[in-house]
C-alpha cells in the first residue's frame, strides 16, 4: 500500500487563474519605477494602479511665495494709480469748470409797471423776483441741466408794451472747454419750454421771452 501521505497532492489547475495571478501578485510589492519610464506605456502602467496609490506617487505641489519686496512695490503702484485716478477725477470735475452767466427776459402781461419796480428792495419787486426765480428754478431742475444750473435771480424789471420785462440772471456751472453760444441755444429752448408750461398766476408770453449771453457788468 502506498503511502499516502509521501504521494504529492496533483495540481488541480492546468493553467493560471485569476485568483492565482491576483493572490501572486497581492504577495509581491509593486514595483513602482516602470511607472513613471518610457512615455505612454510608463503613464499607461501608472494609471492601472490603484487610485491611493495614485495619490501618493504624485509629487507635491509647490506653493511659491512672493518676497516681500515684490508685495511692497504691488502695493505702492496700485496706491499711486489709485491717486492719479482720483487727482485726474478732481480736476476735470472741478478745477476745469467756470462759471457761465445768461440774461433771461420774461415777458409778463398781467402786470403793469410801477415805480416801485424800479427798487429792489420794495414789497412789488420781491414779490415779483420770488415768483419769477421759482418759476425758473423748478424749470432747470426739472431738465437735463439740472446738474449745471446753480441759480436765477431777478435783477430788473422794465415797463414794455402790454405789460413789463423781468430780467433774470441765470448761472450755470459748465465745463471751460463748451461753447457759450451752444449753450444759450439750449438754456433758451428749456426755458420756453417752462415757460409754456407755466399754469401759475403770471401771464407770460413764451415768444417774446428771450434767452442772451450779454455779460452783466456790476458783476
Amino acid at each position: 500500500m502506498k503511502d499516502l501521505h509521501s504521494t504529492p497532492f496533483p495540481s488541480r489547475h492546468t493553467s493560471q487563474c485569476d485568483s492565482c495571478v491576483f493572490q501572486h501578485h497581492s504577495l509581491r510589492s509593486p514595483d513602482f519605477s516602470q511607472a513613471f519610464v518610457g512615455g505612454q506605456k510608463g503613464y499607461q502602467a501608472y494609471r492601472d494602479l490603484p487610485w491611493d496609490l495614485q495619490k501618493i506617487l504624485q509629487s507635491p505641489i509647490k506653493i511659491r511665495h512672493l518676497e516681500p519686496w515684490k508685495i511692497a512695490v504691488i502695493v505702492i503702484g496700485t496706491a499711486v494709480a489709485a491717486a492719479i485716478t482720483i487727482g485726474l477725477l478732481v480736476y476735470f470735475l472741478a478745477y476745469d469748470q467756470k462759471l457761465f452767466y445768461y440774461s433771461a427776459n420774461v415777458k409778463i402781461t398781467n402786470i403793469r409797471y410801477n415805480n416801485e419796480f424800479s427798487r429792489q428792495s420794495s414789497g412789488r419787486f420781491r414779490d415779483l423776483s420770488e415768483r419769477v426765480e421759482r418759476l425758473i428754478d423748478k424749470t432747470f431742475y426739472n431738465s437735463i441741466l439740472r446738474k449745471k444750473y446753480i441759480r436765477s435771480r431777478l435783477i430788473r424789471v422794465s415797463p414794455d408794451t402790454d405789460g413789463v420785462m423781468a430780467e433774470a440772471l441765470l448761472t450755470f456751472w459748465f465745463s471751460s472747454t463748451d461753447s457759450r453760444e451752444t449753450l444759450r441755444e439750449r438754456v433758451g429752448k428749456i426755458l420756453r419750454r417752462g415757460l409754456k408750461k407755466y399754469k401759475g398766476p403770471l401771464r407770460i408770453n413764451a415768444r417774446s421771452s428771450t434767452i442772451s449771453s450779454k455779460y452783466i457788468t456790476f458783476l
